[in-house]
């Protein structure tokens, strides 16, 4: 009948939650805090990652199809009568599922170990709502850092490295990092990879490598939204939501890069010379995967279209300046705009 807050869920004796409860429930929107919690927990289980007689993966979907499929794995006995490990990925509001699971919490099938992974759930889902109600069952949400636990993750990091961190910087990894535990780690691990022989950490370290690591994330978008990948743009620009980024970044990297295809159409009509010498004067980096990336762009977005686009994005940059609740829906709807016009030609 309990329900913690993942800092909550760190301070705890995972050994004694283990003897008080067999099904555990990982929600929210931080999938990587998620993944990381749920990798203590397994580390404290001492078996093997790769004994498939200790350890069953599942889905929803393979559940849905084939509701036995659970109560299989639950009646089956582990070898050498170890406690068996079954991982549900996935599940939201799935009855069949929802009410097998309901079915063994109120029997105490505790000869498992019942570890669910699951995304956002509103306090009146079902699911959620188990670890509430059923003493052998605990809930954990696990949404974003706040700057309380950013701050200790960054201590702990930086004293794990014995490196120390100016003041200056401290606030702005904090303006950096969050939205996802292991993105933020990775971020961290990168920073003390460039400064190995450095032993303080200042502001110029931080604005040369995480703010060029998030450039290069808002291009990579860029580059599939404009030659039409509308896949691709989608799950980064999801991962890019899901960051710490500022949403209004993505839009004014459209505004450049519209921006830019201009400058050379003008440049080819004004002074009559090739798509590539024109590219050339204004691409100054010399990336050869970049300049036929420009070059497959101008083949496609003509002097009107890029007009288009480029009063559209002005139009929407000014409109999540006055609202910015609606940030997200517009940046979205302007990637589809832009990937589907690609694709219709």
């Amino acid at each position: 009948m309990v329900e913690l807050k993942s800092y909550e869920f760190e301070k705890q004796n995972i050994d004694k939650l283990l003897l008080d409860y067999f099904v555990f429930i990982f929600y929210g929107s931080d999938k990587g805090l998620i993944s990381e919690l749920i990798i203590k927990l397994k580390k404290k289980l001492r078996y093997s990652y790769y004994d498939p007689f200790s350890f069953i993966n599942l889905n929803c979907t393979v559940i849905n199809k084939n509701p036995e499929k659970l109560w299989d794995e639950i009646q089956s006995i582990g070898l050498f009568n170890k406690k068996r490990v079954i991982f549900i990925d996935d599940i939201s509001n799935e009855k069949t599922i929802l009410d097998c699971l309901e079915e063994i919490i109120i029997k105490n099938i505790n000869n498992v170990l019942i570890i669910i992974k699951s995304g956002e759930l509103k306090k009146d889902n079902r699911l959620r709502k188990m670890g509430k109600i059923y003493k052998n069952a605990l809930s954990i949400s696990c949404y974003s850092d706040n700057e309380i636990t950013l701050t200790r993750l960054i201590k702990e990091e930086f004293s794990y490295h014995k490196k120390q961190l100016s003041s200056e910087a401290e606030k702005l990894l904090l303006m950096f990092l969050g939205g996802d535990r292991i993105a933020s780690r990775n971020e961290l691990q990168k920073l003390f990879s460039y400064c190995l022989e450095e032993d303080i950490i200042k502001e110029k370290h931080i604005k040369k490598i995480i703010s060029d690591t998030h450039n290069l994330y808002i291009e990579e978008i860029i580059d599939a939204a404009i030659l039409g990948n509308t896949y691709k743009s989608i799950i980064l620009v999801e991962k890019f939501f899901s960051s710490k980024m500022p949403i209004y970044a993505l839009l004014h990297g459209f505004l450049r890069r519209f921006q830019l295809l201009y400058k050379i159409h003008i440049e080819i009509d004004s002074a009559g010379i090739s798509p590539i010498k024109a590219i050339q004067k204004f691409e100054k980096t010399n990336i050869h995967k970049k300049t036929l990336l420009l070059e497959k762009s101008i083949q496609f977005w003509d002097k009107y279209n890029v007009r288009k686009f480029l009063y559209r994005i002005e139009q929407n940059i000014r409109l999540i300046r006055e609202k910015r609740t609606i940030e997200r829906i517009v940046v979205f709807q302007s990637i589809l705009s832009i990937s589907q016009t690609y694709n219709k030609k």
